[in-house]
């Protein structure tokens, strides 16, 4: 015999059916698509609640190649014999140190690399990279702050769902020496994504240097309005990439406020002294930087990008990097990676060490010498940085 409930609660057992039957059979929300590109940040490491975990949210602090640059210095934290290169010190700043090694290598030293990268484009036309901070500066030491790029797998991550976690990174220690390893730290493809360097400086002249690298067949630029256009690989005797520069710009200590403005076909260099404020009304530590109350004191360098039609010879700039550059030949900066180094001599610090014909020998002999005690200790210090839509 069959049972019928009343009519109400035949009602509320047939919604809670249909109701569970809905639940069943809706659609899930397909999970996030990882996007490493674009991933704007901010770190102000003297505020008390930011740790290395923060930091290593946002950028690789190990770079397990041979520096591409032939310094004397291990990158590779799996090879260091210091281990506290990296520190944070409460409500002052991040240090990064440089440390002796005693041994023919010369010293431990710092790469962070981050881990997004950076493009322009239609609806982000504009970025500002800010740096707050201070550099290593004594005879011997290459420091920079700059962005590379590459089109590489590794370097995009390509089909990865998230970024390899940094001890992934391990396999390639040991791997490349003047750029022959592809990682996510290291490009083989170099220059043909293009480069901009923010901040270089050697040898404790305290003199900051601004700089693009691109294949010849890229960019020409105007520096600063000059009516003379200067290929950006510019070739020199013994070094195939020299790159155009602006006209570099003497500073007390290399400690302050450094940002660029890039754009497609304009970039700004800018630096204000330690001292000056840069925190409010408008400024580049502001919540909102507004660069049209900077003052143009503050402004040190400005460059106009243009095409070209400089052919790579493999003559002049090497049969690798006309073999790097061989498809590329528009004006054009993509992927690029904020990078913060030091390097030891290496092959523009140590071939500038002195006006001798064995200038690098005469620096690589004095920094594993009587210049150790004025290297070691040595640090780099990071208050804030960021990079931002403008």
């Amino acid at each position: 015999m069959l049972y019928y409930p009343g009519k109400k609660k035949l009602f509320f057992f047939l919604l809670i059916l249909l109701l569970n039957q809905i639940s069943f059979t809706q659609p899930q929300h397909e999970a996030e698509t990882f996007n490493p590109e674009n991933q704007f940040f901010t770190l102000d490491f003297t505020s008390p609640s930011v740790d290395l975990n923060l930091l290593r949210q946002h950028f690789f602090t190990t770079f397990p190649h041979d520096d591409p640059t032939q310094g004397n210095v291990v990158y590779d934290q799996t090879l260091w014999k210091n281990k506290d290169i990296i520190q944070i010190k409460p409500a002052d700043g991040l240090y990064l140190y440089l440390r002796a090694r005693n041994d023919d290598k010369g010293f431990d030293s710092f790469r962070l690399t981050s881990k997004s990268f950076f493009n322009l484009s239609d609806s982000t036309p504009r970025l500002l990279f800010v740096f707050k901070g201070e550099l290593p500066s004594a005879r011997g030491i290459w420091p920079a702050w700059w962005l590379n790029g590459s089109r590489e797998a590794h370097w995009l991550y390509e089909e990865m769902d998230g970024f390899p976690a940094e001890e992934t990174l391990h396999q390639f220690s040991g791997k490349g020496s003047v750029y022959p390893t592809s990682s996510p730290v290291n490009n083989t493809d170099w220059p043909a994504a293009g480069e901009i360097d923010i901040i270089e400086l050697i040898n404790g002249e305290n003199v900051i240097h601004n700089t693009l690298h691109t294949c010849p067949q890229m960019c020409d630029a105007i520096w600063n309005e000059n009516t003379s256009p200067i290929n950006c690989a510019n070739a020199r005797n013994g070094d195939p990439n020299a790159g155009c520069s602006g006209t570099p710009y003497s500073v007390k200590a290399p400690k302050g406020t450094f940002a660029l403005i890039w754009e497609k076909r304009h970039m700004r260099f800018y630096y204000w002294p330690p001292k000056a404020e840069v925190r409010k009304n408008g400024g580049p530590l502001s919540a909102h930087p507004d660069p049209q109350t900077w003052s143009d004191k503050f402004l040190k360098n400005e460059v106009t990008l243009l095409e070209t039609d400089v052919p790579c010879d493999e003559n002049i700039h090497y049969d690798w990097q006309c073999r790097n550059c061989k498809d590329h030949t528009t004006c054009n900066f993509v992927n690029m990676k904020m990078i913060f180094n030091a390097t030891i001599c290496g092959l523009w610090a140590g071939n500038k060490f002195d006006q001798s014909k064995n200038a690098l020998k005469n620096c690589q002999k004095y920094v594993l010498g009587e210049g150790k005690k004025q290297i070691d200790g040595n640090f780099l210090k990071i208050e804030y940085v960021s990079v931002k839509p403008l």
